[in-house]
């Protein structure tokens, strides 16, 4: 079925501050200008579009596309809170680099190997330079032996942790994956991941990751093929490197993590069309095999191309053009529009290039960095819909890890450490209570 439907079927054509939104995310910016009509321009609602731009996380992208066309009509007013915008991001990308390094610089200093996860390093990754991606944390992953040392060091560096919960037993290696961290004179909040996704799904362990990790800070959109790091680049380690996910792990990093969020964000979507254009070995289908990563591959090939004319590489094209994906990608389109607050608001204009100054209001994506939500700050997804994103015997290996005590149990009945194997038979009435507690 072809991707051009899930455009049609969504009737997204007939939202044109979103389809605006989605011709400024394009690369060619000149295909958006010789398409779009002086009509249009003079009846779009632009404190809508930039609602739709601070929600999607995609400020950099569309300052500087606007910019570019210094079209009449576009409100000067939207621009230069644009640049501010821009300005104390790059800033906030700046904050979040130094401080990245300097707690790589710690834990590589006591033995512990470091991957970065988006953040600064994603962005000179797929975009080149830092400024051009929003991130509003940052994210390390170390191997699971490591945590209690990682953590250690962490607090060594004035960090705090945000959740306080008791690991159970085992279980939290493969049931969780990350602890955050918090740094408050600095406002600077640390995902400290062991795993790269949560419910104990299948994916490739910390060892495989570090042998085909990529330089962070390299500049350009250069990627090497997937291939173990050579011994030279083992014993090398300068003060400013940070290491980051292949270029294969890392579609199935970003392709997995979108789904799971329902792509209610662009930015992330943004990213998989900058790897698109990167030189990958897109042979990556055992790989997506081997960890369940097909449907979720799928989905975001199909949603890409549909959205932002992403050029589907040829390995790649038999996944973005089954049913499951183009059935995926609807289910995300829904969650995509139903994320966006008031999506049709009464706007008060003053004049074809002006906003009225209320509707410029500080954006809470750059300006309140800490403020997170268990959700990931917007739509939560159904479990119906997480499901489908599993093949078959990843959902039996789901439905198992169920039965397994996990961090929250501590939290709902706090026990000593030395009673913590009362959490397994306790696991199927602590689980009961929490989802009453809920309602």
């Amino acid at each position: 079925m072809a991707t051009k439907s899930i455009w049609e079927l969504a009737n997204w054509n007939e939202d044109q501050e979103l389809t605006l939104l989605l011709s400024l995310l394009r690369k060619d910016v000149n295909l958006w200008q010789d398409t779009a009509t002086l009509s249009q321009l003079q009846e779009m609602d632009w404190s809508r579009l930039l609602r739709l731009t601070e929600h999607h996380r995609v400020v950099p992208t569309v300052y500087l596309q606007l910019k570019t066309l210094d079209h009449p009509f576009i409100p000067a007013e939207l621009l230069r809170y644009l640049q501010g915008q821009y300005q104390r991001n790059t800033l906030r990308m700046l904050q979040l680099q130094a401080e990245a390094e300097r707690l790589t610089r710690l834990l590589t200093a006591h033995g512990i190997r470091v991957l970065m996860l988006k953040g600064p390093a994603l962005a000179q990754q797929l975009y080149g330079d830092l400024s051009l991606r929003t991130s509003k944390d940052i994210d390390l992953l170390i191997a699971p032996d490591d945590m209690d040392e990682a953590e250690h060091w962490m607090k060594e560096a004035g960090y705090a942790s945000k959740s306080g919960e008791v690991r159970v037993l085992g279980s939290w290696k493969w049931k969780d994956h990350h602890a955050s961290f918090l740094h408050l004179q600095k406002r600077v909040e640390v995902e400290l991941h062991w795993r790269l996704h949560p419910d104990g799904g299948r994916e490739p362990s910390f060892d495989e990751l570090w042998d085909y990790r990529q330089m962070g800070k390299a500049e350009g959109a250069q990627a090497s093929r997937m291939a173990p790091a050579t011994s030279v680049e083992s014993r090398t380690v300068t003060t400013s490197c940070m290491y980051t996910l292949g270029s294969q792990h890392q579609f199935l990093y970003l392709s997995a993590h979108g789904a799971r969020h329902g792509w209610f964000r662009l930015r992330w979507l943004v990213d998989i069309d900058r790897l698109a254009v990167r030189t990958v070995d897109w042979a990556l289908l055992p790989l997506l095999r081997r960890y369940g990563g097909l449907p979720a591959g799928g989905q975001a090939w199909a949603l890409a191309a549909a959205l932002l004319g992403t050029p589907i590489p040829e390995p790649m094209r038999p996944i973005s053009a089954t049913r499951q994906a183009h059935r995926l990608a609807l289910s995300a389109l829904a969650f995509m529009q139903a994320s966006v607050p008031a999506p049709y608001p009464v706007a008060t204009r003053t004049g074809t290039d002006r906003l009225a100054r209320s509707e410029l209001v500080p954006s809470v994506a750059l300006t309140e960095p800490m403020k997170t939500t268990p959700t990931g700050g917007g739509t939560s997804v159904s479990r119906t819909y997480l499901l489908s994103l599993k093949e078959p015997r990843h959902r039996l290996w789901y439905f198992i890890s169920r039965l397994f005590p996990s961090t929250r149990d501590s939290v709902v009945f706090p026990l000593p450490r030395q009673l913590h194997f009362l959490y397994i038979p306790l696991r199927p009435f602590l689980w009961l209570k929490r989802r009453f507690s809920k309602h």
